[in-house]
């Protein structure tokens, strides 16, 4: 054989080898199914899913129009080959397929690892005379590396049967915005209040938030999973999924008040509310009675676990010093209304001026200067305290500072004041002083009397000539009377 004869026959071969390669690779798979039920197509969206995405395959299932009779479709399944059992899932129960029928499933499924992978679509069923039949359909899948938009969930501890904020952060770091975003929250052993969000479109490098409300029913270690669905720029409809771990407690309520008697100002009582428990404690109405006063009421919104919150409740018609005083606070912890309440006896001593440490002092004009301090012995404040002079018949007042305007004055508090006085010293040891204030709306006088020790002066001494005359008269007397014994004597 000539060499050229020869080439043409190894092309020839190497044609045919091509040509039955070819015809094995296009062979359909409907070859190893049963004669009257094939599976005629299967299709993946998306096309190339990513890894660790979830894509649905699509299955058309016929019963052939020749087959004998029905066909009943027990199962179909979708098996990731070395997926394990969480490579499986299927769908039971899909009815009855009449000759010349079809029916298309789609089933959901995950491939961890990028490449090419073989799935097979299983069909399993019988047909009229009882004949179990099952027949398999292979898809090829190529799963690239997984370029997705990121989930992220920041939240507490829950607490059952309270309600606490799940915060979903979605960061798109595709170079192309995603659009049609849809996002849910899900768990086992919760209640989620609107557990499905959604978007209109999330730019390239962009990130939403999304805020849930999450109740737990049952205490440990509970799964909360946050599913991204979205369009990305090639019109694929992708799916991501990110799981948390969620640690739940036991409620624990603890709610307790303290009350404290308020010094100064307006008669008043200070009531903390002290949540020593782990779950916030709401809408809280503060209310207080008592026999010898009234009070006010409070509201406080809210107050976090092992936080406190601190209001002030009026007391007002006081008709005692030391009233009984009940504080009830109202609240709502984890859906259920409860009541703290608390007795504590009052202390209110209301304001009352006294004038102290009062020092008289002559001037050198003659007039009397008095300084001294309006001290505030009470327990609440003094408002528009005057200290004046008052006027008598050896007594008046002397300006500059005749009368003294103080002010208010706080509890347990003083101020200073000063005086000028014009005083009868022959008459007069001390000195009227009115001070006036007021206190709870109301005004109050009274009248303290400063000592007054007039100095010394040559009117209440007396004149020293008097008392010389006198003694030169007692002198003279004496001597004469010694002359006169001595002249009898002789």
């Amino acid at each position: 054989m000539s060499p050229r004869r020869r080439s043409a026959a190894g092309a020839a071969a190497f044609a045919i080898v091509l040509l039955l390669c070819g015809v094995a690779t296009v062979t359909p798979p409907t070859a190893a199914q049963s004669s009257s039920v094939v599976v005629t197509n299967a299709t993946h969206t998306p096309t190339t899913p990513a890894a660790g995405d979830t894509f649905e395959v699509r299955a058309t299932i016929r019963n052939q129009a020749g087959a004998a009779g029905p066909f009943t479709v027990n199962e179909v399944a979708v098996e990731v080959p070395g997926g394990g059992p969480g490579g499986r899932t299927s769908a039971s129960d899909l009815g009855v397929l009449s000759p010349g029928t079809s029916m298309e499933v789609g089933l959901s499924a995950t491939v961890d690892e990028p490449g090419w992978h073989q799935l097979n679509v299983l069909v399993y069923g019988q047909t009229t005379t009882g004949r179990a039949v099952r027949v398999a359909y292979p898809v090829t899948v190529q799963v690239v590396e997984p370029q997705r938009p990121q989930i992220d969930a920041e939240f507490d501890d829950g607490v059952v049967g309270a309600e606490s904020p799940v915060d979903l952060t979605v960061a798109n770091g595709l170079s192309t915005g995603i659009r049609n975003v849809q996002v849910e929250l899900m768990g086992e052993n919760v209640r989620i209040d609107r557990p499905r969000r959604v978007g209109s479109a999330l730019g390239s490098e962009a990130e939403a938030n999304y805020t849930f409300d999450v109740t737990p029913t049952r205490a440990g270690d509970q799964r909360l999973t946050a599913r991204l669905t979205y369009t990305d720029a090639s019109g694929e409809r992708r799916t991501t999924e990110e799981t948390f771990r969620y640690a739940v407690e036991p409620l624990e309520r603890d709610v307790r008040l303290d009350v404290a008697t308020v010094r100064g100002g307006d008669p008043a009582v200070e009531v903390t509310v002290v949540n020593l428990g782990n779950a916030d404690v709401e809408d809280v109405a503060i209310t207080g009675a008592s026999g010898d006063a009234t009070l006010s009421t409070a509201l406080v919104d809210r107050v976090e676990p092992r936080d406190t919150e601190t209001v002030r409740l009026n007391v007002t018609d006081l008709a005692a010093v030391g009233p009984e005083l009940t504080v009830r606070a109202a609240y709502e912890v984890a859906g259920e209304r409860h009541e703290a309440t608390r007795t504590v006896r009052g202390v209110f001593v209301p304001g009352r001026i006294e004038l102290t440490g009062i020092e008289v002092t002559q001037t050198e004009a003659g007039s009397v200067r008095v300084t001294g301090t309006a001290s505030n012995v009470g327990t609440t404040d003094v408002q528009a305290v005057t200290v004046s002079v008052r006027a008598g018949d050896a007594v008046g007042p002397v300006d500059p500072g005749a009368e003294y305007f103080v002010g208010a004055v706080d509890a347990s508090d003083f101020a200073s004041f000063t005086l000028n006085a014009q005083v009868d010293a022959g008459n007069e040891t001390t000195i009227p002083l009115e001070v006036r204030y007021l206190v709870d709306g109301d005004e109050r006088t009274r009248t303290v009397e400063a000592t007054y020790d007039p100095p010394e002066t040559p009117e209440r001494r007396g004149s020293g000539f008097p008392l010389v005359g006198v003694g030169v008269v007692l002198a003279l007397v004496v001597a004469g009377a010694f002359l006169w014994r001595r002249r009898r004597a002789a």
